[in-house]
């Protein structure tokens, strides 16, 4: 009897550290390195910038390039405001007094970049990742154009058109990942850490009549126009993010994940604070 039940102990340790060992060979431990892929939701908090009514008119550069209002930057030069003119087949042209958006947003931009990890096992990670997108802010603006043939009928030719503003952004995020483990050794994971967006003012366009019009330029002789050279603004904020990693065996790894971030948004010389939001897949070897 004492024998048997010697065996059946000895048995039951030997099941039992086989099953230890096993876990510890499972375990993961090391670098890892990834590509991301998904979409990026910018916050609207700065999206107005771009509105045309040039209230951040404020310098950008030390060669006196600024952002115009639409209705200055069309009254710039005689022969711009002569071919809007001709082209619509009126007399002049005006701007009603609430002419400009007041609720722009930005469209979703793809988002690219490299992950670099580190496992401590298979529930903790540090994680660094490096990601960049293009963006547009958009709406439309109207113009009231004057003696046309709607006058003449007693109506208002009020028209609408488009206004644009693109932009390019860097997003460093350094954070720490810990979760729950699923089963074949998948993880639900929570991530935290602090952030950098780099943010990058491409331009600001008015689509009227058949051309486009930058509101960014330098014009103190507007026969010799300078030309605006982006600049990034670097602004700092802190992020958190949850979704699932699961391994796909020899090495290889997938995770999908939700994230937000607090940033502070520079689009040039002026600062915005806004959540700006991530949905991310991640291939890792």
């Amino acid at each position: 009897m004492k024998k048997s039940f010697l065996f059946i102990s000895l048995c039951y340790l030997s099941l039992l550290f086989s099953n230890v060992f096993a876990q510890d060979s499972d375990e993961r431990k090391g670098f890892r390195f990834g590509l991301n892929m998904g979409m990026y939701f910018p916050s609207k908090v700065s999206a107005n910038y771009y509105n045309g009514s040039g209230f951040y008119s404020n310098s950008i550069d030390p060669n006196g390039v600024r952002m115009y209002s639409i209705e200055d930057r069309l009254n710039l030069t005689q022969l711009e405001r002569q071919y809007i003119t001709t082209y619509y087949n009126a007399t002049g042209f005006q701007f009603p007094y609430d002419a400009y958006p007041t609720a722009m947003r930005y469209s979703g931009g793809f988002n690219i970049g490299l992950q670099t990890a580190y496992d401590f096992n298979n529930k903790s990670s540090l994680i660094f990742d490096v990601n960049v997108c293009k963006v547009k802010s958009y709406d439309r603006f109207t113009m009231q154009m004057i003696g046309t043939s709607a006058q003449v009928n007693g109506q208002n030719d009020i028209r609408i058109f488009n206004i644009e503003g693109n932009e390019q952004r860097l997003n460093l995020a350094l954070g720490y990942r810990t979760g729950w483990a699923l089963s074949g050794n998948g993880l639900y994971f929570m991530q935290f850490g602090g952030s950098m967006l780099g943010t990058k003012v491409v331009n600001n366009i008015a689509h009227v009549a058949d051309r486009n019009y930058d509101l960014i330029i330098g014009a103190v002789n507007p026969a010799q126009m300078t030309t605006y050279r982006p600049q990034t603004g670097i602004g700092f904020g802190y992020y958190f993010s949850t979704g699932f990693f699961l391994p796909l065996g020899e090495h290889k790894n997938a995770e999908l994940s939700l994230g937000f971030s607090k940033d502070k948004i520079i689009l040039n010389m002026n600062e915005f604070k806004g959540w700006n939001k991530m949905l991310t897949f991640c291939f890792s070897i």
